[in-house]
């Protein structure tokens, strides 16, 4: 039996939770959120919606107890209008908010997988990490999984091929410092320096392409939502079914003595083996940078609990 708890429904904690009971995913959901009257009319949407299904699972709302034997929980929460301005301004505003959840969810008794989709996403999920005293493979963010299926499509999308001819990944910082690790990359076992099915691959251009899926996506929504909740989805049922999915998530990655994206194999307990694949030294020196510049992030969240004391 799998319990899944989503804290935060806006655009993608409703949606996460929508495709969840579609697909069947779990047969009991817990969803939380600040709004009491936003929590119950999702409830009753999705239990309306359960009708036409084939499985009704149970639906939850606003009891953190509920969350004590949960297998993940998707910490959603933010305020996307907010990056508008500064991708990175959703830290005050998140550490507030995740301070008062983590509180709750430590005090449920949980001791399962967390899920991260907070911005900025590498330092929350450090702080979430440090609010609820976990072992750092149970808290995880998406990372630069998106980025990375940006890069997949953009790829595909030059040589003529589907997006699962490619693999490789980006790492770094989503919404920040990416590293787009080419050394990585291959096209049916192909690296980007031959010929890929008669095409000659610019990654500068590759880049530049992948880049603009974001920005259309931010300048027409204001927010990511459907591919956000498409992977975590994807990572969620890795979780339950012990996959051992290999995806550059959110993680804390002892050689750069904190959290950063980095592929690693996602199962049961969260994070299994991290994938240390040979990079070229411009990438190394690049995820060392993003891993910089999110200490300073979760440096400053551990300040702004200080000025709180």
């Amino acid at each position: 039996m799998s319990k899944i708890g989503i804290i935060g429904l806006g655009h993608v904690g409703r949606l996460l939770a929508h495709q969840l009971l579609v697909t069947g995913m779990g047969d009991e959901l817990v969803l939380i959120d600040r709004d009491d009257q936003l929590a119950l009319a999702v409830q009753t949407d999705l239990r309306d919606a359960a009708v036409a299904l084939a499985g009704h699972p149970k639906i939850i709302i606003q009891d953190y107890a509920a969350l004590r034997d949960a297998q993940v929980i998707v910490v959603a929460v933010g305020k996307s209008s907010l990056i508008a301005d500064q991708p990175m301004a959703e830290l005050a505003f998140n550490h507030d908010v995740i301070k008062q959840v983590a509180a709750q969810v430590k005090a449920s008794g949980f001791t399962g997988v967390v899920l991260n989709l907070s911005n900025p996403n590498e330092a929350v999920t450090a702080y979430i990490q440090q609010q609820l005293l976990l072992p750092p493979k149970q808290v995880l963010g998406i990372g630069t999984v998106l980025e990375t299926a940006r890069l997949h499509r953009a790829i595909a999308a030059t040589a003529k091929l589907a997006p699962a001819s490619v693999s490789g990944f980006v790492y770094g910082q989503h919404d920040g410092q990416q590293v787009f690790a080419w050394s990585t990359v291959r096209v049916n076992g192909q690296s980007l320096d031959q010929t890929i099915n008669g095409h000659r691959l610019d990654q500068q251009q590759l880049k530049i392409n992948a880049d603009l899926d974001n920005w259309y996506t931010l300048q027409g929504l204001g927010y990511n939502a459907s591919a956000v909740c498409a992977w975590a989805a994807r990572i969620i049922r890795a979780i339950l079914t012990n996959e051992q999915l290999a995806l550059p998530v959110a993680i804390f990655q002892p050689q750069y003595e904190g959290y950063v994206s980095f592929p690693a194999l996602i199962g049961r307990q969260g994070i299994g083996n991290l994938l240390l694949l040979n990079l070229y030294p411009v990438e190394q020196a690049g995820i060392k940078t993003a891993a910089a510049t999110i200490g300073q992030q979760v440096a400053a969240l551990q300040r702004m609990d200080e000025n709180n004391d």
